[in-house]
């Protein structure tokens, strides 16, 4: 399966890092505290008049122009991390499907939001399945959620992350390619089952097995690969990942944190929207997708390019 287009929108409003935290009341020095240990500064928000709706659909459009000839789109899996109720989040895919002369009107509707930021993954594991299938062709992966609608206070775990709005969409196909996804590994932890609802304790629980849950999906992956590959996680925070290359095993890997102090924690989309910036046809390098959801979701995938010669690493 091959990431034939993908398109990504990082709304340039920010909500400044002091600006969320003085909405929960808490004191400046903490803002200092907390940019200091895990590297955010703001958090990247739609606008009055934007909403996850128009971000897909634009997005759509930008893909749809990397479609050949009489091709169309004839799946649309929407992925979400935040099944909130909210006007902005809400996405309408019949309506979608109605309004796209390049979406087949038959198109077959999907929306997945149980798996936190690891939803991206269960996404990914069921393109692959449909195109294997041969029943579908071409699918649109639609990954992104906003809380936009909701206070500002909202944006911000303590003593964890800052979570910005971001969008992205994939457009897949069967077979290879300058970014062929291998390797998609789905995992559930069941112990951490609380998630955000749980005690501080049951938190705090999780956050500290972060590292041997990254590690179990890395595993994977042979040491070839982990060696030589670019590893584009959520963005939890900076803390964490300095935090996992402090272990002898996990010193020379490479890490793209570079989206952490620009939008924040964008849930779902951080592994696809650093992907542009480390295409292995790009870097040279294979990358690898990981992310780590509350509630004990893992998921991770492998992407290589056709391009090159990093056929070794094709598992």
């Amino acid at each position: 399966m091959n990431i034939f287009a993908l398109k990504t929108f990082i709304p340039p409003a920010r909500l400044s890092l002091e600006d969320i935290l003085s909405r929960r009341g808490a004191h400046p020095g903490e803002a200092r505290t907390f940019r200091h240990l895990f590297g955010f500064q703001a958090a990247s928000v739609l606008t009055a008049e934007e909403s996850a709706a128009t971000s897909f659909a634009s997005l759509l459009q930008q893909g749809a122009g990397q479609l050949n000839q009489a091709e169309k789109i004839d799946a649309i899996i929407l992925v979400q991390g935040l099944p909130a109720r909210s006007q902005r989040q809400h996405v309408d895919l019949t309506l979608i499907r109605q309004r796209f002369d390049f979406i087949a009107p038959d198109a077959h509707l999907i929306t997945l939001n149980q798996q936190n930021c690891a939803t991206l993954f269960w996404g990914l594991l069921m393109a692959q399945r449909m195109l294997e299938q041969g029943k579908y062709r071409c699918v649109a992966l639609l990954a992104g959620d906003t809380l936009a609608d909701f206070d500002l206070a909202e944006r911000y775990v303590p003593g964890c992350t800052l979570i910005g709005d971001a969008f992205i969409c994939a457009l897949l196909r069967p077979g290879g390619g300058e970014r062929r996804v291998t390797g998609i590994h789905c995992f559930h932890h069941p112990q951490f089952w609380q998630g955000l609802d749980g005690s501080r304790d049951d938190i705090r629980g999780f956050y500290q097995a972060h590292d041997a849950l990254a590690g179990q999906a890395l595993g994977k992956y042979s040491p070839a690969v982990r060696r030589e590959a670019w590893l584009l996680p959520h963005n939890i925070n900076r803390l964490s990942w300095q935090t996992w290359r402090r272990h002898s095993e996990h010193a020379q890997q490479r890490i793209a944190t570079d989206l952490i102090g620009e939008c924040g924690h964008c849930y779902t989309t951080d592994p696809l929207l650093l992907l542009n910036d480390y295409s292995p046809a790009e870097t040279g390098r294979p990358a690898l997708l990981l992310s780590v959801g509350l509630g004990g979701w893992v998921g991770s995938a492998m992407i290589t390019s056709d391009t090159l010669a990093e056929h070794q690493y094709v598992q």
